[in-house]
């Protein structure tokens, strides 16, 4: 597999010796200094050119870099008043991916709307210098009750969902409705670490990073509420899931002076105690 290094030199060889590249930058964590390379690393190349269509109407530049394996083409509107911006992820042989992107010479002039690049050419010196070289525009915002209440009151409705399904033996859909209370532990997991850090931490896209910044205890219950396939496993996961949600809840009530829907809470907890006992009867489950 080839280095980073390598692979960008190939980049760089490629924006300088074509003509309607004129701007070539960086995205992604290959720029931000707290995400460490490993064997999955990759590059996110942003090219500004004159003429999307020179890469979007055929695939055959793709073989500049390697023999593709797979991809995935997208077109995006990121601008109302502006042309369109193209991605094209590219996995290749070797193993590394590089995620292409192009972008019309009107998109410039916004470079800033990224949370972080790097200017790797700039033909004709238009780019705009990054605004930061951290990785502070991704650390996570300033929370608000609203947010925090609807993520409990969202979160607590949703686990209905889980008893129904495990109750009537549907794996996928409860591994779905799974997926959907993860999003609201996300929401409270994002907050508890703004707090724990002073707003000054970057947790990733879809907590990726969790594992760096949680405590030991807290990390081993997120652990616990991811299930398998088994109906006691799923409830053991939902158990978790509560468990987590409360402790979750009150930590940033205390420390915010948010009130914590404590009544709503034992109200869903006492439902889903009942529905747990029928679901095991039904199954024949200890």
């Amino acid at each position: 597999m080839r280095m980073i290094n390598e692979v960008l030199n190939e980049l760089i060889n490629f924006a300088n010796s074509n003509e309607n590249i004129r701007g070539f930058i960086l995205q992604g964590s290959t720029v931000n200094d707290n995400v460490k390379e490993d064997i999955f690393s990759d590059l996110d190349p942003l090219f500004y050119v004159k003429d999307t269509s020179v890469f979007t109407d055929n695939d055959e530049w793709f073989n500049t870099f390697g023999k593709p394996i797979a991809f995935f083409k997208d077109e995006f509107k990121q601008y109302q008043d502006k042309e369109s911006s193209f991605t094209r992820l590219v996995l290749y042989e070797d193993s590394f991916k590089i995620d292409f992107g192009f972008a019309p010479l009107s998109h410039i002039e916004n470079a800033n709307d990224m949370p972080l690049y790097k200017i790797v050419i700039d033909k004709d010196n238009v780019i705009p210098l990054p605004l930061t070289k951290t990785e502070e525009r991704f650390y996570v915002k300033a929370p608000t009750n609203e947010i925090y209440q609807k993520a409990i009151s969202e979160f607590l409705f949703d686990t209905s969902y889980i008893v129904k399904s495990l109750y009537r033996n549907e794996i996928f859909f409860t591994q779905f409705m799974f997926n959907i209370l993860n999003e609201k532990i996300e929401v409270l997991l994002n907050i508890y670490l703004g707090i724990k850090y002073d707003l000054k931490v970057n947790p990733g896209s879809k907590g990726r990073y969790y594992e760096r910044y949680l405590d030991k205890e807290t990390w081993q219950l997120l652990l616990k509420t991811y299930s398998g396939s088994d109906i006691l496993e799923s409830i053991e996961a939902l158990n978790a899931s509560m468990k987590l949600i409360k402790y979750l809840g009150e930590y940033i009530s205390e420390k915010l002076c948010y009130p914590f829907p404590l009544a709503q809470f034992q109200d869903i907890s006492f439902y889903l105690e009942d529905k747990i006992r029928l679901i095991k009867a039904k199954h024949n489950l200890k």
